[in-house]
């Protein structure tokens, strides 16, 4: 590919993984939002909802000084709230579909010119009620477009809903990379600026391939998000919980990226009209036990380096 990644993607970090301590609203996020707009390796930075408007208020004006772009990520407050957007129960529906449009409230004041959001753990229902399943969650996203819409200074912030595993951790509806197409197709019909993301991490958890997954998501996606994760039973931080590519049980490491960012060039992810200026490309990153966050970045970083380099 190209020597350089510069004005190719933007490329980010989901902030609430690689802090955890900021997942809920509070904690060092102006402290630590600063260290990413000082480092202009990362040209976006994924946010979630924080609790205190100052905060809000600084974190928005960082962005603006620094010329770092802001993204929103909805899945922690849909995990934190066990809420679920194809809920069969329509009023915990609702719930989730309130939980997202509060987010969006916040992405909007952010200036985030992205949002992604997922459709909650545990929803994988089973193939009796799936079809029931897929339907209560068209019918929140298409609530949650119509909000965006409304709300928006203009066209919607592009939602992306991204695909997680159906059977290991987070059990999501939307994992199968075919029920996520027919979703996506359906409600690009109306909306769009709406996208399916692709999680390099989750795939080894679906038991398929990144080339298989992206040339059948194709155009539908303009955001994808970059890390690992542990298949081994048995073993520390099995699941879905972001090792750094260098944990001893961490499924990707240099070749596995190199071969995921081909699949994404193979896939003309890289080339096609976006929603977003860019096409966006985030790690998702989440420190084990005590490990520092600066060095699973800097890890983060030298992977991505030399794998860009070899695709």
């Amino acid at each position: 590919m190209e020597d350089s990644w510069r004005g190719i993607i933007d490329l980010g970090m989901i902030h609430p993984m690689i802090y955890p301590g900021v997942a809920g609203g509070d904690g060092p996020i102006v402290e630590t939002v600063t260290r990413f707009a000082e480092d202009d390796f990362f040209t976006l930075l994924e946010v979630t909802r924080m609790n205190d408007a100052a905060v809000r208020d600084e974190v928005r004006k960082i962005s603006e000084i620094s010329g770092l772009r802001l993204g929103f990520s909805a899945q922690p407050g849909l995990l934190g709230g066990g809420l679920n957007l194809a809920d069969l129960d329509d009023a915990g529906r609702k719930d989730a579909v309130a939980n997202i449009c509060g987010s969006l409230d916040q992405a909007y004041e952010l200036g985030c010119i992205t949002f992604a959001l997922f459709d909650g753990k545990n929803s994988n229902v089973g193939e009796a009620k799936k079809a029931d399943a897929v339907k209560a969650l068209e019918t929140s996203l298409m609530e949650i477009f119509d909000y965006a819409e409304a709300n928006g200074d203009g066209d919607a912030i592009p939602i992306s809903l991204e695909q997680f595993d159906s059977e290991i951790d987070k059990k999501s509806l939307i994992g199968p990379t075919e029920d996520a197409v027919r979703l996506a197709t359906r409600m690009r019909q109306h909306y769009p600026s709406f996208g399916i993301m692709v999680d390099h991490s989750h795939l080894p958890l679906l038991h398929v391939q990144p080339r298989g997954v992206l040339n059948a998501v194709g155009g539908l996606m303009f955001h994808a998000h970059l890390g690992s994760a542990v298949i081994k039973e048995g073993a520390p931080n099995y699941g879905d919980n972001h090792p750094n590519y260098h944990f001893e049980y961490s499924v990707n490491h240099v070749h596995e990226l190199k071969e995921f960012l081909g699949a994404l060039d193979e896939s003309g992810f890289f080339d096609r009209p976006t929603p977003t200026p860019l096409p966006i490309v985030s790690f998702e990153m989440k420190p084990f036990e005590d490990q520092p966050a600066e060095l699973v970045i800097a890890g983060t970083k030298r992977v991505f380096r030399e794998a860009w380099a070899l695709a």
